[in-house]
């Protein structure tokens, strides 16, 4: 009977203080043939034992952080202006820029949960959020998206592939913004995310579906916020 081969994994530190994961006696590559740099201990760590998890299982998730990487190296790195430009549109679909008109007690519960946001945004950033009741779309000012683009530009490439997938998670940038800069946690992140159907669950009681599938999402949310947290030693 043939043996699985024996896999190798360990964490390398260079001169510059950069990490790699050496896989027997090669370093690990992305997909497009990039070496996998990594900037923290706490990173490479995360991804070691990614890789040691695909031993076992395949990870087919979107956040899974060696996914995150690659998308980091290969494809933030390669356009970060274009990639930027692209999370900066997010602004003008923002979940949080679209308040309900009724029932009554859902606007209640919006004002009371996204209008701290806007407020964060206004206070911590200087950027003026607008928002609506309406059904049509709303474009945010230039100067919004400016002073947005300069806060991303700022982020490096790892941060901004983290951002843009929590902005997936919870169809909010703003929502993203205020939880990896800690003013809000996990568990609000994604309440906030999914307000209107968590509101919904409380007439038509729990669909197994959808609450399967929203219990993915707040997991992947939590995962999504360790793997930015890596980022600084």
């Amino acid at each position: 009977m043939n043996k699985t081969p024996k896999i190798s994994l360990k964490i390398i530190r260079s001169y510059n203080n950069k990490y790699y994961i050496q896989i027997n006696d090669k370093i690990a590559k992305t997909p497009e043939g990039n070496l996998m740099e990594l900037p923290t201990l706490k990173l490479a760590k995360i991804i070691l034992k990614d890789y040691q998890s695909y031993k076992t299982k395949r990870n087919t998730s979107i956040v899974s952080p060696i996914k995150l990487t690659n998308t980091a190296i290969d494809k933030v790195a390669e356009d970060k202006n274009n990639y930027i430009k692209q999370l900066c549109s997010y602004a003008n679909s923002d979940l949080v820029c679209y308040f309900a008109s009724s029932p009554e007690d859902l606007v209640k519960k919006q004002n009371k949960s996204w209008l701290p946001l806007i407020t964060f945004m206004q206070d911590f950033y200087n950027i003026k959020i607008l928002y609506t009741t309406e059904i049509f779309s709303i474009n945010q000012n230039k100067e919004s998206l400016s002073k947005l683009k300069a806060i991303l530009s700022k982020k490096n490439n790892f941060e901004l592939s983290a951002i843009s997938v929590l902005s997936q998670l919870t169809s909010s940038i703003i929502i993203s913004l205020a939880l990896v800069n800690d003013k809000i946690n996990v568990k609000n992140a994604f309440e906030l995310s999914n307000l209107e159907e968590i509101y919904q669950s409380t007439f038509w009681g729990k669909d197994e579906e959808a609450f399967t599938r929203l219990k993915a999402i707040s997991i992947d949310i939590k995962n999504v916020k360790k793997y930015y947290d890596t980022l600084n030693d």
